[in-house]
């Protein structure tokens, strides 16, 4: 009863009915972890809830849980990344015995989120993990915008030099602790509903520095934008009003969902943080 709307949502307009755009954080504090009463209104209005992945499904699970390739798990031993890598999880208070058969670039992954555990943001009350436990209880419709094969592919690079690099600047940030710096940015900026700060994360994000940085990030970002925006549409002008719930930095941008679904025909209102002027897309 007390909860109050954090993060980003518009409503989103076309063909005379509407859908919701949420942007959530993989990690949150615990007095944060409800959605305030704007966010469940869309929720309750909405046919569908779609999220990146819906991490309900068995198949989806079983194949984030993959272990890995055993190959590729001897040279991550004999190189030292996986010591190096289960060492920053027990500093983090994580058990490292959870991490003896799990891809090491999805630990890796894993880390960068929980480094935010010593200022009390935990991945356990990730935004985007409570709308889908709230959304099965309202008895909502589940959609993945993504499948497990792709998210897993993005972080786990066919390119064995690929992950090493990512694995590598991994353990570098979380061992510097500007890894940790970086998280807390990003959920305080949540936690504020700072919409200014969400547009312009170009400028502060360390994820654009290099030719390297800039590829990932299209990757990660602007390149599933387009695919996510399809899908939306695709769904939307079906008939359905759908709440997706996705990271806030796909919010973000000319390249961001907001703006993508703008050029498609939709009339988009800027709900959270509130605006009586149209959003800066």
């Amino acid at each position: 009863m007390t909860a109050q709307d954090r993060g980003f949502l518009w409503k989103i307009t076309k063909d005379g009915h509407s859908s919701w755009l949420y942007g959530t954080i993989h990690a949150s504090r615990q007095e944060w972890m409800l959605p305030g009463p704007q966010t469940r209104t869309a929720m309750m209005k909405s046919d569908v809830v779609a999220l990146e992945l819906n991490l309900q499904d068995p198949a989806t699970l079983a194949t984030l849980r993959a272990p890995e390739n055993p190959d590729r798990m001897q040279h991550l031993i004999q190189s030292g990344r996986k010591k190096k890598l289960d060492d920053l999880a027990a500093e983090l208070c994580l058990p490292v015995a959870n991490f003896s058969k799990t891809a090491v670039g999805l630990e890796a992954a894993g880390l960068s989120t929980a480094v935010g555990r010593v200022d009390g943001y935990y991945p356990d009350y990730a935004a985007d993990l409570v709308i889908q436990g709230i959304a099965s209880g309202m008895k909502k419709e589940l959609i993945p915008l993504e499948d497990a094969q792709t998210q897993r592919d993005l972080i786990i690079s066919k390119a064995p030099g690929d992950e090493d690099t990512f694995i590598d600047g991994v353990i570098k940030d979380v061992s510097s602790g500007e890894a940790r710096m970086d998280e807390k940015r990003l959920v305080e900026m949540w936690g504020r509903s700072d919409v200014s700060q969400l547009q312009h994360y170009d400028v502060w994000c360390k994820c654009l520095r290099t030719a390297k940085e800039r590829e990932q990030t299209k990757r990660l970002l602007d390149d599933r934008n387009v695919e996510m925006a399809q899908k939306v549409l695709s769904f939307h002008e079906a008939g359905k009003s759908l709440f997706v719930a996705v990271g806030s930095l796909h919010m973000a941008g000319p390249k961001g969902l907001p703006a993508l679904l703008k050029q498609d025909g939709f009339d988009i209102q800027q709900i959270v943080p509130a605006t009586t002027s149209p959003s800066a897309l």
